[in-house]
């Protein structure tokens, strides 16, 4: 397997760790607060993880030449949709993240760049991970992208013998 896959499997396992922990938070702050909000935020880290899922598990079961077929693919494309629609929600996680930072900055009077480096530590979170989820949804494109040319150049037992 290239290099490549294997960074791209590492990428997985991290978003897995994150999004499983993050999940399990906004569950938490769920039940303590009952804000329709933070189901959204579980409901999207849920969906995060699955995909994060769904990469390895394609990755581990169809590399290199077995394409995406059947109820995979069925699989594939709904995970796939939704996430790429939950980049939203991502995207105002960060800044409203980033909105209570400038808020706090200014409740202190201090320029944000002065603020402590704990308080960046959740958009930095936000941020990593909303690369890391991009990284994952091209890194899905091209590896079913990849298993089917490969798939497609792949000889056969009865082509090789023909040949020789």
């Amino acid at each position: 397997m290239p290099v490549r896959w294997i960074i791209y499997r590492i990428v997985c396992i991290i978003q897995l760790l994150a999004a499983s922990i993050f999940s399990i938070i906004s569950l938490i702050n769920f039940f303590q607060v009952f804000e329709i909000g933070e189901l959204l935020r579980a409901f999207l880290f849920v969906s995060i993880f699955l995909l994060a899922i769904l990469a390895i598990n394609i990755l581990n079961s169809n590399y290199p030449d077995m394409p995406v077929t059947g109820k995979q693919k069925t699989n594939f494309n709904r995970i796939f949709l939704v996430n790429f629609l939950f980049l939203v929600f991502l995207f105002g996680i960060i800044f409203a993240e980033y909105r209570e930072l400038a808020s706090l900055a200014a409740l202190m009077s201090r320029p944000m760049t002065r603020l402590p480096f704990q308080l960046f530590l959740p958009v930095l979170i936000s941020l990593i991970m909303l690369v890391f989820q991009l990284i994952i949804l091209y890194g899905l494109y091209v590896l079913r992208r990849e298993l089917y040319m490969n798939f497609m150049k792949k000889q056969f037992e009865f082509e090789k013998d023909s040949a020789a």
